[in-house]
């Protein structure tokens, strides 16, 4: 998926031509978006796209009316802003949900839908682990769609019905478990780090509280 380009699945709003130019009416006002075909244009319609979804004072639709793509588009907006630790990973999940369920509306999904998306995960040859975190991608883009109107409560709670992967029970693969940082490493590293985070390991480390020595900072 390319945040560059518009496909027609995901448009809400009919583009017009006024002779070179790309344009839009919105609420009895002409916009105009740029020159046809350019990027320009095709990046001034997905901005206003993702506004007239999102601003409840411009237009107002109903669930049946928004289409998995429309959602995606603007959640991945979103997400790049408020949640850019974790867009890569929100990304690789709607993006295997489009695969599948572009063009269809939001308010058909159910817990068919959502089991079926969760095999596809699995069968992405990633860790159970992995798999669970993708499927609580969408459950939180769901969700972010229900406080907007885009999105009816009962599809989140079809995806929320959804259980996690379980150890032993899927054919996903296991993360190894992470060995502790062994006590003598933290100590080195300790002489770095802010007072706050010294203090804490201080009450919490079985070898400080047995006497071990915090090394000076090298200079």
């Amino acid at each position: 998926m390319t945040k560059k380009t518009v496909s027609q699945s995901t448009r809400i709003l009919q583009i017009r031509k006024d002779r070179d130019y790309d344009c839009v009416y919105l609420q009895g006002k002409k916009i105009i978006l740029g020159r046809s075909g350019t990027p320009e244009a095709e990046a001034a319609y997905r901005k206003l796209q993702i506004q007239v979804l999102t601003d409840p004072t411009l237009t107002s639709f109903k669930p049946q009316q928004v289409l998995v793509d429309n959602l995606c588009l603007a959640y991945l907006e979103y997400a790049e802003e408020h949640d850019p630790g974790h867009f890569s990973s929100i990304k690789t999940a709607i993006e295997i949900l489009l695969q599948h369920y572009a063009g269809q509306p939001v308010d058909t999904l159910d817990t068919r839908h959502f089991l079926f998306l969760q095999e596809q995960f699995v069968g992405h040859n990633v860790s159970r682990q992995y798999c669970n975190a993708l499927m609580g991608y969408i459950r939180a883009m769901l969700k972010w769609g229900v406080l907007r109107k885009l999105v009816s409560s009962q599809v989140y709670f079809e995806a929320k019905l959804i259980p996690a992967l379980k150890e032993g029970k899927t054919r996903a693969y296991e993360n190894p478990e992470r060995e502790p940082v062994p006590d003598e490493v933290v100590l080195r590293t300790l002489p770095f780090m802010s007072p706050m985070v010294h203090a804490d390991y201080e009450v919490r480390s079985p070898a400080l509280q047995r006497g071990a020595a915090v090394p000076d900072a090298e200079r």
